[in-house]
């Protein structure tokens, strides 16, 4: 059995109809309860909260608060946390698993990073049988989002303007919720390791993609706060090359057009 805390989110909701697709057992918990009399067999926990920010507190209980109180209060064969690479990104050397992270409290920007390393502390120190997935940005329909991309696919539909309000030549790593979802599936079944890097290894500039969301759109562009730039680190991911031989399959000048159409057909939803 299948357990999917997070079920209504975006990563969530595909791995639902994937499991759904496999035809096996899926348990969702009900959000406010968090002691259940059986065992929730494979856990996949996805909740998460894009708007920390904004939300301080909301994001304390999605990365961390709601997860120990899980782990504390129920039997289960393994468990699986969706972290993020994000947490690389004041790494200077390394992207690699096992490279030391840095994080300052002072920094707001780095609220959301200390939430997951506590997150991953808490699940490795508690558990032999705990994975640790650190996502990239993950590419698919998550229209709900206030990230950057959909934010920029929304705009360009309805506002027929997307206003970049970071450097133009900013970069980020993009994976494809097809391949995260099939690395899940993989890693649940066998891995050597506990924590994984789940990326592309390859970054994509603003610049490629708000020039794709213009040629597919017609919308027009708006520059904004050019002086601050953004350059996330490249993400080592030997370990899934080696272990899964792993390859990332998004190709951006064919999947992004194919994504905002997606959008456009579901324009009612935002």
């Amino acid at each position: 059995m299948y357990t999917i805390f997070g079920a209504s989110g975006f990563i969530g909701n595909e791995i639902i109809a994937s499991l759904k697709k496999r035809k096996h057992k899926i348990f969702i918990p009900n959000k406010k309860k968090i002691k259940f009399s059986k065992n929730l067999g494979k856990i996949i926990y996805c909740v998460g909260s894009d708007d920390w920010k904004k939300k301080p507190i909301k994001g304390f209980f999605s990365n961390l608060g709601h997860l120990q109180k899980i782990i504390h209060n129920n039997t289960f064969e393994t468990l699986i946390f969706l972290s993020t690479t994000r947490l690389y990104i004041n790494s200077k050397n390394s992207t690699s698993e096992i490279c030391n992270i840095s994080a300052n409290s002072e920094n707001d920007d780095d609220y959301y990073n200390i939430l997951k390393m506590a997150s991953e502390s808490l699940l490795l120190n508690f558990n032999r049988k705990i994975k640790i997935l650190r996502l990239s940005n993950v590419f698919g329909y998550n229209y709900k989002s206030p990230l950057i991309l959909p934010t920029l696919i929304k705009n360009a539909i309805k506002k027929s303007e997307i206003e970049l309000s970071i450097n133009i030549n900013s970069t980020k790593d993009y994976i494809l919720i097809d391949d995260v979802i099939k690395l899940i599936f993989k890693i649940l079944k066998k891995s050597k390791f506990r924590v994984y890097n789940v990326a592309s290894a390859k970054n994509i500039s603003l610049k490629k993609i708000s020039g794709i969301i213009k040629k597919v759109t017609n919308c027009r562009i708006k520059l904004k706060n050019q002086k601050i730039k953004i350059m996330e680190p490249i993400i080592n991911i030997n370990r899934i090359k080696k272990e899964y031989n792993f390859k990332s399959n998004l190709k951006i000048e064919k999947d992004l057009p194919k994504l905002i159409i997606k959008y456009k057909k579901n324009i009612k939803n935002f």
